[in-house]
Protein backbone atom coordinates (compact mmCIF):
# COMPACT_ATOMS: atom_id res chain seq x y z
CA UNK A 1 0.00 0.00 0.00
CA UNK A 2 1.29 3.42 -0.75
CA UNK A 3 0.25 6.73 1.22
CA UNK A 4 0.62 10.47 0.60
CA UNK A 5 2.89 11.92 3.86
CA UNK A 6 0.20 14.46 4.82
CA UNK A 7 2.92 16.76 6.07
CA UNK A 8 5.11 16.32 3.33
CA UNK A 9 2.61 17.76 0.53
CA UNK A 10 1.54 20.74 2.13
CA UNK A 11 5.06 21.60 2.94
CA UNK A 12 6.13 21.17 -0.64
CA UNK A 13 2.59 23.26 -1.41
CA UNK A 14 3.70 26.04 0.60
CA UNK A 15 7.58 26.06 -0.87
CA UNK A 16 5.60 26.08 -4.15
CA UNK A 17 3.56 29.25 -2.81
CA UNK A 18 6.55 31.04 -2.00
CA UNK A 19 8.78 30.51 -4.77
CA UNK A 20 11.00 28.47 -3.26
CA UNK A 21 13.13 25.24 -4.68
CA UNK A 22 11.77 21.69 -3.26
CA UNK A 23 14.11 19.37 -2.23
CA UNK A 24 14.86 16.81 -4.96
CA UNK A 25 15.48 14.16 -2.52
CA UNK A 26 11.81 14.96 -1.10
CA UNK A 27 9.34 11.52 -1.33
CA UNK A 28 5.28 12.79 -1.39
CA UNK A 29 4.65 8.66 -1.52
CA UNK A 30 5.61 6.37 1.06
CA UNK A 31 5.67 2.86 -0.17
CA UNK A 32 3.79 0.46 3.46
CA UNK A 33 4.85 -3.30 3.06
CA UNK A 34 3.00 -6.07 4.72
CA UNK A 35 3.26 -5.72 8.48
CA UNK A 36 4.47 -1.54 8.16
CA UNK A 37 1.09 -0.69 7.75
CA UNK A 38 -0.46 -2.39 10.60
CA UNK A 39 -1.69 0.23 13.64
CA UNK A 40 -0.93 3.44 10.84
CA UNK A 41 -3.59 5.52 10.63
CA UNK A 42 -4.67 7.00 7.82
CA UNK A 43 -7.11 8.78 6.13
CA UNK A 44 -8.65 7.77 2.99
CA UNK A 45 -10.41 10.11 -0.09
CA UNK A 46 -13.63 9.03 -1.68
CA UNK A 47 -14.78 10.61 -4.93
CA UNK A 48 -15.97 11.05 -8.57
CA UNK A 49 -12.92 11.08 -10.97
CA UNK A 50 -13.44 13.58 -13.59
CA UNK A 51 -11.44 13.37 -17.24
CA UNK A 52 -8.53 11.12 -16.80
CA UNK A 53 -6.53 14.23 -17.50
CA UNK A 54 -7.55 16.00 -15.14
CA UNK A 55 -6.67 14.07 -12.37
CA UNK A 56 -2.84 13.20 -11.22
CA UNK A 57 -1.62 10.03 -11.68
CA UNK A 58 1.13 8.10 -9.72
CA UNK A 59 4.33 8.65 -12.11
CA UNK A 60 3.10 12.97 -11.96
CA UNK A 61 2.72 12.76 -8.23
CA UNK A 62 5.77 10.85 -7.12
CA UNK A 63 8.03 13.30 -9.52
CA UNK A 64 6.70 16.23 -8.48
CA UNK A 65 9.77 17.72 -6.40
CA UNK A 66 11.38 17.14 -9.40
CA UNK A 67 9.96 17.90 -12.08
CA UNK A 68 10.18 21.20 -14.47
CA UNK A 69 8.45 24.36 -12.90
CA UNK A 70 5.95 24.62 -16.04
CA UNK A 71 4.94 20.96 -15.71
CA UNK A 72 4.53 21.22 -12.12
CA UNK A 73 1.87 24.25 -12.48
CA UNK A 74 0.18 22.96 -14.98
CA UNK A 75 -0.32 19.88 -12.45
CA UNK A 76 -1.33 22.60 -9.59
CA UNK A 77 -3.96 24.18 -11.65
CA UNK A 78 -6.01 20.92 -12.42
CA UNK A 79 -9.12 20.04 -10.06
CA UNK A 80 -7.53 16.60 -9.11
CA UNK A 81 -4.56 18.36 -7.75
CA UNK A 82 -6.93 20.17 -5.72
CA UNK A 83 -9.23 17.36 -3.99
CA UNK A 84 -5.64 15.52 -2.95
CA UNK A 85 -4.75 19.14 -1.42
CA UNK A 86 -7.77 19.37 0.25
CA UNK A 87 -8.03 15.93 1.74
CA UNK A 88 -4.50 16.14 3.51
CA UNK A 89 -5.17 19.56 4.85
CA UNK A 90 -8.71 18.01 6.38
CA UNK A 91 -6.18 15.26 7.28
CA UNK A 92 -4.20 17.76 8.87
CA UNK A 93 -6.51 19.36 10.64
CA UNK A 94 -7.98 15.89 11.86
CA UNK A 95 -4.26 15.21 13.19
CA UNK A 96 -3.89 12.00 10.63
CA UNK A 97 -0.27 12.23 9.00
CA UNK A 98 -1.44 9.89 6.12
CA UNK A 99 -4.36 10.16 3.28
CA UNK A 100 -4.67 6.97 0.15
CA UNK A 101 -6.29 8.45 -2.76
CA UNK A 102 -6.78 5.79 -5.77
CA UNK A 103 -5.93 7.97 -8.55
CA UNK A 104 -1.77 8.69 -7.78
CA UNK A 105 -1.65 5.77 -5.03
CA UNK A 106 -2.13 2.81 -7.49
CA UNK A 107 0.50 2.20 -10.13
CA UNK A 108 -1.71 1.64 -12.43
CA UNK A 109 0.48 0.77 -15.72
CA UNK A 110 1.71 -2.47 -13.37
CA UNK A 111 -0.93 -4.81 -13.85
CA UNK A 112 0.13 -6.99 -10.92
CA UNK A 113 -0.27 -4.03 -8.91
CA UNK A 114 -3.76 -2.81 -10.14
CA UNK A 115 -4.99 -6.42 -9.52
CA UNK A 116 -3.59 -6.34 -5.90
CA UNK A 117 -5.11 -2.69 -5.19
CA UNK A 118 -8.67 -3.85 -6.39
CA UNK A 119 -8.47 -6.93 -5.06
CA UNK A 120 -7.51 -5.30 -1.34
CA UNK A 121 -9.27 -1.69 -1.55
CA UNK A 122 -12.52 -2.66 0.66
CA UNK A 123 -10.24 -3.76 3.68
CA UNK A 124 -8.04 -0.48 2.73
CA UNK A 125 -10.87 1.73 3.09
CA UNK A 126 -12.39 -0.82 6.18
CA UNK A 127 -9.06 0.12 7.90
CA UNK A 128 -8.84 3.49 7.47
CA UNK A 129 -9.77 5.87 10.50
CA UNK A 130 -11.16 8.32 8.56
CA UNK A 131 -12.72 8.60 4.79
CA UNK A 132 -13.68 11.90 3.31
CA UNK A 133 -16.52 11.68 0.54
CA UNK A 134 -16.14 14.60 -1.79
CA UNK A 135 -19.54 15.85 -3.24
CA UNK A 136 -17.91 17.93 -5.99
CA UNK A 137 -21.98 18.51 -7.15
CA UNK A 138 -23.49 19.76 -3.93
CA UNK A 139 -23.00 23.54 -2.69
CA UNK A 140 -25.45 23.11 0.56
CA UNK A 141 -24.73 21.95 4.08
CA UNK A 142 -27.08 19.11 3.46
CA UNK A 143 -27.70 16.29 1.48
CA UNK A 144 -30.76 16.28 -1.07
CA UNK A 145 -33.35 14.64 1.12
CA UNK A 146 -35.17 13.88 -2.40
CA UNK A 147 -34.57 13.23 -5.91
CA UNK A 148 -33.60 16.57 -7.97
CA UNK A 149 -34.04 15.46 -11.43
CA UNK A 150 -33.35 18.99 -12.96
CA UNK A 151 -29.89 19.34 -11.07
CA UNK A 152 -28.94 15.62 -11.58
CA UNK A 153 -30.99 14.51 -14.49
CA UNK A 154 -28.13 12.11 -15.12
CA UNK A 155 -27.57 10.31 -11.98
CA UNK A 156 -31.20 9.70 -11.13
CA UNK A 157 -31.93 12.45 -9.39
CA UNK A 158 -29.22 12.12 -7.04
CA UNK A 159 -25.08 13.59 -6.81
CA UNK A 160 -23.26 11.95 -8.82
CA UNK A 161 -21.09 10.10 -6.41
CA UNK A 162 -24.11 7.68 -5.24
CA UNK A 163 -24.42 6.70 -9.16
CA UNK A 164 -21.15 5.58 -9.63
CA UNK A 165 -19.74 1.69 -9.11
CA UNK A 166 -16.96 1.93 -6.28
CA UNK A 167 -18.38 4.43 -4.02
CA UNK A 168 -21.05 1.93 -3.18
CA UNK A 169 -17.71 -0.39 -0.82
CA UNK A 170 -16.52 2.83 -0.36
CA UNK A 171 -19.59 3.79 1.48
CA UNK A 172 -20.01 0.67 3.29
CA UNK A 173 -16.43 -0.66 4.46
CA UNK A 174 -15.34 2.25 6.64
CA UNK A 175 -17.15 2.48 9.83
CA UNK A 176 -16.52 6.27 9.88
CA UNK A 177 -16.92 8.30 6.76
CA UNK A 178 -17.27 12.16 6.92
CA UNK A 179 -18.78 14.17 3.90
CA UNK A 180 -17.81 17.53 2.25
CA UNK A 181 -19.46 19.64 -0.28
CA UNK A 182 -17.86 21.44 -3.13
CA UNK A 183 -16.29 24.16 -1.16
CA UNK A 184 -15.08 20.86 1.20
CA UNK A 185 -17.28 22.31 4.11
CA UNK A 186 -18.63 19.51 6.38
CA UNK A 187 -21.89 18.02 5.97
CA UNK A 188 -22.83 15.21 8.21
CA UNK A 189 -21.20 11.87 9.18
CA UNK A 190 -22.37 8.14 7.96
CA UNK A 191 -24.12 7.67 11.17
CA UNK A 192 -25.92 10.80 11.67
CA UNK A 193 -26.77 10.60 7.51
CA UNK A 194 -27.81 7.11 7.50
CA UNK A 195 -31.96 7.72 7.21
CA UNK A 196 -31.43 9.91 4.04
CA UNK A 197 -28.27 7.55 3.01
CA UNK A 198 -30.67 4.64 2.81
CA UNK A 199 -33.20 6.53 1.04
CA UNK A 200 -30.68 7.40 -1.89
CA UNK A 201 -28.86 4.26 -1.45
CA UNK A 202 -31.00 1.33 -0.13
CA UNK A 203 -28.25 0.43 1.88
CA UNK A 204 -30.15 -0.57 5.60
CA UNK A 205 -29.43 1.81 8.02
CA UNK A 206 -27.96 -0.98 10.09
CA UNK A 207 -25.52 -2.04 7.89
CA UNK A 208 -24.58 2.22 7.58
CA UNK A 209 -24.31 2.38 11.31
CA UNK A 210 -22.77 -1.12 12.25
CA UNK A 211 -21.10 -2.82 9.01
CA UNK A 212 -21.92 -5.88 7.15
CA UNK A 213 -20.91 -8.08 9.59
CA UNK A 214 -24.16 -6.81 12.09
CA UNK A 215 -26.73 -8.16 10.07
CA UNK A 216 -25.07 -10.36 7.37
CA UNK A 217 -27.72 -9.39 4.26
CA UNK A 218 -28.64 -12.25 1.30
CA UNK A 219 -25.91 -11.67 -1.99
CA UNK A 220 -29.07 -10.89 -3.75
CA UNK A 221 -29.84 -7.71 -1.18
CA UNK A 222 -25.97 -6.77 -1.71
CA UNK A 223 -26.36 -6.97 -5.24
CA UNK A 224 -29.62 -5.11 -5.06
CA UNK A 225 -27.62 -2.29 -4.15
CA UNK A 226 -25.10 -2.59 -7.11
CA UNK A 227 -27.95 -2.35 -9.50
CA UNK A 228 -28.20 0.85 -10.44
CA UNK A 229 -24.29 2.05 -10.33
CA UNK A 230 -22.47 2.59 -13.31
CA UNK A 231 -18.59 2.26 -13.81
CA UNK A 232 -16.22 3.17 -17.19
CA UNK A 233 -15.61 -0.58 -17.53
CA UNK A 234 -18.25 -3.09 -17.73
CA UNK A 235 -15.77 -5.44 -15.93
CA UNK A 236 -15.30 -2.93 -12.78
CA UNK A 237 -19.19 -3.72 -11.81
CA UNK A 238 -17.98 -7.23 -11.05
CA UNK A 239 -14.53 -5.79 -9.59
CA UNK A 240 -16.22 -2.65 -7.33
CA UNK A 241 -18.32 -5.48 -5.57
CA UNK A 242 -15.23 -7.99 -4.73
CA UNK A 243 -14.66 -6.65 -1.09
CA UNK A 244 -18.80 -6.80 -0.34
CA UNK A 245 -18.42 -10.14 -0.93
CA UNK A 246 -15.46 -11.10 0.45
CA UNK A 247 -14.21 -12.92 -2.74
CA UNK A 248 -10.82 -12.39 -4.32
CA UNK A 249 -9.83 -12.82 -8.20
CA UNK A 250 -7.88 -12.11 -10.78
CA UNK A 251 -8.77 -8.76 -13.17
CA UNK A 252 -8.85 -9.31 -16.75
CA UNK A 253 -9.81 -6.31 -18.29
CA UNK A 254 -10.81 -7.26 -21.80
CA UNK A 255 -13.43 -9.70 -20.34
CA UNK A 256 -16.39 -7.63 -20.36
CA UNK A 257 -19.46 -8.69 -18.93
CA UNK A 258 -18.16 -12.18 -18.65
CA UNK A 259 -16.11 -10.91 -15.39
CA UNK A 260 -20.01 -10.69 -13.55
CA UNK A 261 -20.46 -14.14 -14.19
CA UNK A 262 -16.77 -15.04 -12.43
CA UNK A 263 -18.01 -13.14 -9.52
CA UNK A 264 -21.34 -15.19 -8.93
CA UNK A 265 -18.92 -18.68 -9.40
CA UNK A 266 -16.33 -17.13 -6.80
CA UNK A 267 -19.08 -16.60 -4.53
CA UNK A 268 -21.25 -19.67 -4.96
CA UNK A 269 -17.78 -21.42 -3.93
CA UNK A 270 -17.25 -19.29 -0.96
CA UNK A 271 -21.00 -19.53 -0.40
CA UNK A 272 -24.22 -21.33 0.02
CA UNK A 273 -26.38 -18.64 -0.20
CA UNK A 274 -29.30 -19.73 -2.48
CA UNK A 275 -30.07 -16.00 -3.49
CA UNK A 276 -27.85 -15.90 -5.58
CA UNK A 277 -30.10 -17.24 -7.98
CA UNK A 278 -33.10 -15.42 -6.98
CA UNK A 279 -32.74 -12.34 -9.41
CA UNK A 280 -35.49 -10.93 -10.97
CA UNK A 281 -38.20 -11.99 -8.57
CA UNK A 282 -40.41 -10.03 -10.35
CA UNK A 283 -40.51 -11.33 -13.41
CA UNK A 284 -39.77 -7.82 -15.60
CA UNK A 285 -36.75 -9.53 -17.49
CA UNK A 286 -38.05 -12.26 -20.16
CA UNK A 287 -34.67 -13.92 -20.72
CA UNK A 288 -33.49 -17.77 -21.47
CA UNK A 289 -30.52 -19.18 -20.09
CA UNK A 290 -27.72 -18.80 -17.68
CA UNK A 291 -28.92 -19.62 -14.06
CA UNK A 292 -26.66 -16.46 -13.07
CA UNK A 293 -27.36 -13.02 -13.98
CA UNK A 294 -26.19 -10.89 -16.71
CA UNK A 295 -25.61 -7.91 -14.23
CA UNK A 296 -26.20 -6.34 -10.86
CA UNK A 297 -29.08 -4.68 -12.60
CA UNK A 298 -30.86 -7.91 -12.66
CA UNK A 299 -30.97 -8.13 -9.15
CA UNK A 300 -32.69 -4.77 -8.95
CA UNK A 301 -36.06 -6.02 -6.93
CA UNK A 302 -34.08 -8.30 -4.33
CA UNK A 303 -33.75 -5.40 -1.43
CA UNK A 304 -35.78 -7.41 0.70
CA UNK A 305 -35.02 -11.00 0.11
CA UNK A 306 -33.62 -12.76 3.18
CA UNK A 307 -31.46 -16.16 3.51
CA UNK A 308 -33.63 -19.26 5.50
CA UNK A 309 -31.57 -21.17 8.04
CA UNK A 310 -32.15 -24.89 7.18
CA UNK A 311 -34.70 -25.83 9.64
CA UNK A 312 -36.78 -23.01 8.55
CA UNK A 313 -36.70 -23.80 5.16
CA UNK A 314 -37.70 -27.47 5.69
CA UNK A 315 -40.55 -26.20 7.99
CA UNK A 316 -41.73 -24.33 5.20
CA UNK A 317 -41.91 -27.27 2.17
CA UNK A 318 -43.66 -29.45 4.34
CA UNK A 319 -46.87 -29.04 2.23
CA UNK A 320 -45.55 -29.55 -0.73
CA UNK A 321 -43.05 -32.35 -0.58
CA UNK A 322 -44.18 -35.94 0.32
CA UNK A 323 -43.54 -36.90 4.35
CA UNK A 324 -41.25 -39.87 2.75
CA UNK A 325 -38.82 -37.38 1.28
CA UNK A 326 -38.16 -34.85 4.17
CA UNK A 327 -35.45 -37.28 5.74
CA UNK A 328 -33.33 -36.71 2.14
CA UNK A 329 -33.45 -33.22 2.78
CA UNK A 330 -30.18 -32.73 4.90
CA UNK A 331 -28.42 -30.07 5.44
CA UNK A 332 -25.22 -31.35 3.77
CA UNK A 333 -27.35 -31.92 0.87
CA UNK A 334 -29.80 -28.58 1.14
CA UNK A 335 -26.52 -26.58 1.28
CA UNK A 336 -23.95 -28.04 -0.68
CA UNK A 337 -23.43 -26.65 -4.45
CA UNK A 338 -20.60 -27.31 -6.24
CA UNK A 339 -19.70 -25.91 -9.73
CA UNK A 340 -18.09 -27.77 -12.48
CA UNK A 341 -17.39 -27.48 -15.91
CA UNK A 342 -20.51 -28.93 -17.15
CA UNK A 343 -22.78 -26.59 -14.50
CA UNK A 344 -24.08 -26.39 -10.56
CA UNK A 345 -24.77 -28.99 -9.04
CA UNK A 346 -27.18 -28.57 -6.36
CA UNK A 347 -29.68 -29.89 -4.44
CA UNK A 348 -33.25 -28.50 -4.59
CA UNK A 349 -37.39 -29.06 -4.23
CA UNK A 350 -38.80 -29.67 -7.89
CA UNK A 351 -42.95 -29.08 -9.04
CA UNK A 352 -42.87 -30.11 -12.94
CA UNK A 353 -45.28 -27.83 -14.99
CA UNK A 354 -48.68 -29.48 -15.71
CA UNK A 355 -48.44 -29.83 -19.91
CA UNK A 356 -45.36 -28.39 -20.58
CA UNK A 357 -42.59 -31.66 -19.55
CA UNK A 358 -39.62 -29.14 -20.09
CA UNK A 359 -40.87 -26.57 -17.49
CA UNK A 360 -40.15 -26.78 -13.82
CA UNK A 361 -40.31 -24.57 -10.33
CA UNK A 362 -37.35 -25.02 -7.87
CA UNK A 363 -37.69 -23.31 -4.35
CA UNK A 364 -34.61 -21.72 -2.97
CA UNK A 365 -33.63 -21.68 1.29
CA UNK A 366 -34.35 -17.99 0.76
CA UNK A 367 -37.49 -15.73 1.33
CA UNK A 368 -39.00 -12.69 0.24
CA UNK A 369 -42.12 -11.39 2.26
CA UNK A 370 -42.16 -14.70 4.44
CA UNK A 371 -42.58 -16.96 1.33
CA UNK A 372 -39.73 -18.99 -0.18
CA UNK A 373 -38.69 -17.73 -3.54
CA UNK A 374 -39.12 -20.18 -6.73
CA UNK A 375 -37.64 -19.88 -10.13
CA UNK A 376 -38.42 -21.46 -12.87
CA UNK A 377 -36.24 -23.52 -15.11
CA UNK A 378 -36.62 -25.29 -18.60
CA UNK A 379 -34.78 -28.50 -19.12
CA UNK A 380 -32.71 -28.54 -22.08
CA UNK A 381 -30.02 -31.09 -23.20
CA UNK A 382 -28.43 -32.64 -19.99
CA UNK A 383 -28.90 -28.85 -18.08
CA UNK A 384 -31.73 -26.81 -16.53
CA UNK A 385 -31.46 -23.48 -17.72
CA UNK A 386 -33.33 -19.98 -16.42
CA UNK A 387 -36.85 -19.65 -18.08
CA UNK A 388 -39.24 -16.85 -17.54
CA UNK A 389 -42.86 -18.31 -17.54
CA UNK A 390 -45.40 -16.04 -17.55
CA UNK A 391 -48.50 -18.52 -15.90
CA UNK A 392 -48.52 -19.83 -13.12
CA UNK A 393 -47.44 -23.34 -12.29
CA UNK A 394 -50.29 -25.83 -11.29
CA UNK A 395 -49.15 -26.51 -7.27
CA UNK A 396 -48.35 -30.05 -7.38
CA UNK A 397 -46.47 -32.54 -4.44
CA UNK A 398 -42.63 -31.55 -5.11
CA UNK A 399 -39.65 -33.95 -5.46
CA UNK A 400 -36.04 -33.22 -3.49
CA UNK A 401 -33.59 -34.12 -6.50
CA UNK A 402 -30.43 -33.13 -7.77
CA UNK A 403 -30.30 -30.81 -10.61
CA UNK A 404 -27.09 -29.39 -13.24
CA UNK A 405 -27.90 -25.47 -13.53
CA UNK A 406 -26.49 -24.45 -16.80
CA UNK A 407 -24.05 -21.60 -16.28
CA UNK A 408 -22.96 -20.95 -19.50
CA UNK A 409 -24.92 -19.15 -22.88
CA UNK A 410 -22.71 -21.01 -24.90
CA UNK A 411 -25.89 -21.03 -27.37
CA UNK A 412 -26.95 -17.63 -26.92
CA UNK A 413 -26.70 -16.09 -30.40
CA UNK A 414 -28.61 -13.43 -32.89
CA UNK A 415 -31.08 -14.60 -34.85
CA UNK A 416 -32.34 -13.22 -38.49
CA UNK A 417 -35.76 -14.25 -39.38
CA UNK A 418 -37.50 -12.99 -42.88
CA UNK A 419 -41.12 -12.52 -42.60
CA UNK A 420 -42.83 -13.46 -45.81
CA UNK A 421 -46.90 -13.44 -45.60
CA UNK A 422 -47.84 -11.98 -48.24
CA UNK A 423 -50.26 -14.72 -49.15
CA UNK A 424 -52.90 -14.58 -46.52
CA UNK A 425 -54.61 -11.38 -48.17
CA UNK A 426 -55.87 -14.17 -50.67
CA UNK A 427 -58.81 -15.14 -48.36
CA UNK A 428 -59.11 -11.54 -47.05
CA UNK A 429 -56.69 -11.91 -44.07
CA UNK A 430 -54.00 -9.25 -43.31
CA UNK A 431 -51.11 -8.28 -40.58
CA UNK A 432 -52.69 -6.01 -37.88
CA UNK A 433 -49.69 -5.89 -36.00
CA UNK A 434 -46.09 -6.80 -34.26
CA UNK A 435 -45.83 -6.90 -30.48
CA UNK A 436 -43.07 -5.72 -29.48
CA UNK A 437 -43.91 -3.03 -31.04
CA UNK A 438 -40.06 -1.00 -33.01
CA UNK A 439 -38.46 -4.96 -33.47
CA UNK A 440 -39.47 -5.34 -36.86
CA UNK A 441 -36.95 -3.58 -39.43
CA UNK A 442 -36.80 -2.78 -43.12
CA UNK A 443 -37.98 -5.51 -45.13
CA UNK A 444 -40.24 -7.81 -43.38
CA UNK A 445 -36.61 -8.81 -41.47
CA UNK A 446 -35.89 -8.48 -37.78
CA UNK A 447 -33.17 -9.90 -35.29
CA UNK A 448 -34.00 -11.68 -32.04
CA UNK A 449 -31.43 -11.57 -29.39
CA UNK A 450 -31.43 -13.04 -25.76
CA UNK A 451 -32.83 -10.07 -24.29
CA UNK A 452 -35.66 -9.87 -27.02
CA UNK A 453 -36.08 -13.30 -27.87
CA UNK A 454 -39.62 -13.51 -29.09
CA UNK A 455 -42.41 -11.57 -31.92
CA UNK A 456 -45.90 -12.35 -31.67
CA UNK A 457 -47.57 -11.43 -35.34
CA UNK A 458 -51.41 -10.94 -35.26
CA UNK A 459 -53.49 -11.82 -38.29
CA UNK A 460 -56.89 -11.09 -39.36
CA UNK A 461 -60.09 -11.29 -41.37
CA UNK A 462 -62.16 -8.46 -40.13
CA UNK A 463 -65.64 -9.85 -42.12
CA UNK A 464 -65.45 -13.07 -41.09
CA UNK A 465 -64.18 -12.54 -37.35
CA UNK A 466 -61.24 -15.01 -37.13
CA UNK A 467 -57.83 -14.21 -36.26
CA UNK A 468 -54.71 -15.55 -34.88
CA UNK A 469 -51.89 -15.13 -33.64
CA UNK A 470 -47.60 -16.37 -35.24
CA UNK A 471 -45.29 -16.01 -32.76
CA UNK A 472 -41.45 -16.05 -33.99
CA UNK A 473 -38.77 -17.25 -30.91
CA UNK A 474 -35.83 -18.36 -30.50
CA UNK A 475 -34.70 -20.38 -27.36
CA UNK A 476 -31.47 -22.30 -26.06
CA UNK A 477 -29.96 -21.51 -29.32
CA UNK A 478 -33.18 -23.34 -31.43
CA UNK A 479 -35.20 -21.15 -33.38
CA UNK A 480 -39.11 -22.21 -33.05
CA UNK A 481 -41.94 -20.92 -34.19
CA UNK A 482 -46.09 -21.33 -32.78
CA UNK A 483 -49.27 -20.47 -34.02
CA UNK A 484 -52.46 -19.34 -31.55
CA UNK A 485 -55.87 -19.46 -32.68
CA UNK A 486 -58.43 -17.94 -30.08
CA UNK A 487 -62.40 -17.11 -30.22
CA UNK A 488 -64.77 -14.26 -29.09
CA UNK A 489 -65.40 -11.01 -30.25
CA UNK A 490 -62.35 -9.01 -31.49
CA UNK A 491 -60.09 -7.20 -28.57
CA UNK A 492 -58.24 -5.28 -30.47
CA UNK A 493 -54.83 -5.67 -32.26
CA UNK A 494 -52.73 -4.73 -29.37
CA UNK A 495 -54.64 -6.07 -26.26
CA UNK A 496 -54.70 -9.37 -28.46
CA UNK A 497 -51.05 -9.29 -29.31
CA UNK A 498 -49.77 -8.94 -25.43
CA UNK A 499 -52.09 -11.75 -24.49
CA UNK A 500 -51.32 -13.71 -27.37
CA UNK A 501 -47.40 -13.01 -26.46
CA UNK A 502 -47.66 -14.29 -22.92
CA UNK A 503 -49.35 -17.42 -24.26
CA UNK A 504 -46.94 -18.43 -26.66
CA UNK A 505 -44.10 -17.81 -24.44
CA UNK A 506 -45.35 -20.75 -22.19
CA UNK A 507 -44.72 -23.41 -24.69
CA UNK A 508 -41.25 -21.40 -25.97
CA UNK A 509 -38.74 -24.52 -24.24
CA UNK A 510 -41.42 -27.11 -25.72
CA UNK A 511 -41.46 -26.09 -28.85
CA UNK A 512 -37.76 -25.26 -29.24
CA UNK A 513 -37.35 -28.62 -28.26
CA UNK A 514 -39.40 -30.60 -31.07
CA UNK A 515 -37.85 -28.36 -33.30
CA UNK A 516 -34.26 -29.27 -32.45
CA UNK A 517 -35.74 -32.92 -32.46
CA UNK A 518 -37.05 -32.18 -35.87
CA UNK A 519 -33.50 -30.96 -37.47
CA UNK A 520 -31.43 -33.67 -36.01
CA UNK A 521 -29.50 -35.71 -38.34
CA UNK A 522 -30.46 -33.00 -41.25
CA UNK A 523 -28.60 -30.25 -42.70
CA UNK A 524 -30.31 -26.39 -42.23
CA UNK A 525 -31.25 -26.25 -45.36
CA UNK A 526 -34.09 -28.51 -44.65
CA UNK A 527 -37.82 -26.96 -43.72
CA UNK A 528 -40.19 -27.63 -41.67
CA UNK A 529 -43.94 -27.10 -42.22
CA UNK A 530 -46.92 -26.57 -38.77
CA UNK A 531 -50.31 -26.97 -39.47
CA UNK A 532 -52.69 -24.75 -37.46
CA UNK A 533 -56.80 -25.42 -37.58
CA UNK A 534 -58.74 -21.98 -37.54
CA UNK A 535 -61.93 -22.86 -34.96
CA UNK A 536 -64.83 -22.24 -36.61
CA UNK A 537 -63.89 -21.77 -40.03
CA UNK A 538 -63.25 -23.38 -43.40
CA UNK A 539 -59.22 -22.07 -43.40
CA UNK A 540 -56.25 -23.29 -41.75
CA UNK A 541 -52.39 -21.54 -40.96
CA UNK A 542 -49.63 -22.88 -42.68
CA UNK A 543 -45.90 -21.98 -41.11
CA UNK A 544 -42.63 -23.11 -43.09
CA UNK A 545 -39.56 -22.90 -41.61
CA UNK A 546 -36.82 -23.30 -43.76
CA UNK A 547 -32.88 -22.53 -43.08
CA UNK A 548 -30.41 -20.96 -45.32
CA UNK A 549 -26.48 -21.29 -45.39
CA UNK A 550 -26.47 -20.05 -41.61
CA UNK A 551 -27.87 -21.74 -39.39
CA UNK A 552 -28.67 -18.19 -37.96
CA UNK A 553 -31.13 -17.25 -40.86
CA UNK A 554 -34.49 -18.55 -41.05
CA UNK A 555 -37.32 -18.14 -43.70
CA UNK A 556 -40.62 -17.60 -41.65
CA UNK A 557 -43.55 -18.23 -44.43
CA UNK A 558 -47.19 -17.93 -43.09
CA UNK A 559 -50.28 -18.61 -45.20
CA UNK A 560 -53.67 -19.47 -44.41
CA UNK A 561 -55.48 -22.39 -46.68
CA UNK A 562 -58.90 -23.64 -47.03
CA UNK A 563 -59.12 -27.49 -45.35
CA UNK A 564 -60.06 -30.23 -47.08
CA UNK A 565 -63.09 -30.70 -44.60
CA UNK A 566 -61.76 -31.72 -41.59
CA UNK A 567 -63.02 -28.07 -39.71
CA UNK A 568 -66.71 -27.78 -41.77
CA UNK A 569 -69.88 -27.71 -40.37
CA UNK A 570 -70.47 -25.31 -37.15
CA UNK A 571 -69.67 -27.34 -34.37
CA UNK A 572 -66.09 -29.01 -35.39
CA UNK A 573 -63.11 -26.63 -34.86
CA UNK A 574 -59.85 -27.37 -33.25
CA UNK A 575 -57.72 -24.96 -31.20
CA UNK A 576 -54.26 -24.59 -32.03
CA UNK A 577 -53.64 -28.10 -32.69
CA UNK A 578 -49.58 -28.76 -34.41
CA UNK A 579 -49.89 -31.70 -36.44
CA UNK A 580 -46.50 -32.10 -37.06
CA UNK A 581 -45.43 -35.31 -36.38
Amino acid sequence: MRLIDVNTILDLERRFEQGQQPDAHTRVLVDFHGASIVGTKYAILSHCWGAVVDEVQFKEMKKLATMKESERNEIRMRTGYSKILDACRQACEDQIDWVWVDTCCIHKESSAELSEAINSMYFWYASSVRCYTYLHDIDDFALPTGPDEKRFRQFDGWPKWFSRGWTLQELVAPSVVHFFNRKWEFIGDKRSLASILYKITRVPVEVLKSGLSSNRPSAAQIMSWAADRKTTRDEDRAYSLLGLFGVHMPMLYGEGKHAFQRLQLEIIRMSNDHSIFAWDPKGRIRRTGSVLADDPSFFRDCHDIERMEPDEFIESLKDEIAEGELPAITDERLHSFTVTNGGIHIWLPVTSSHGRPSVFRITLACRREDEPVTVDLAFWKSNFYRYFCPSEIIPRISEFRQLLLGYRDETRCDFTFKLDHRSISYYNFACCGIFPRGILAADDLFTLTSTDSLVTVVYANSNAGVYFAVGVGSCFGQQWVHVVCNEGAWPGWENYAEAAYDQIWNVGAEHARRMAEGRSGYSCSLYQTKHFHLPRSIWAVEVICGWGEKSTDCMVTVDVVQCSGCCRGPNKYMIGLDVRR
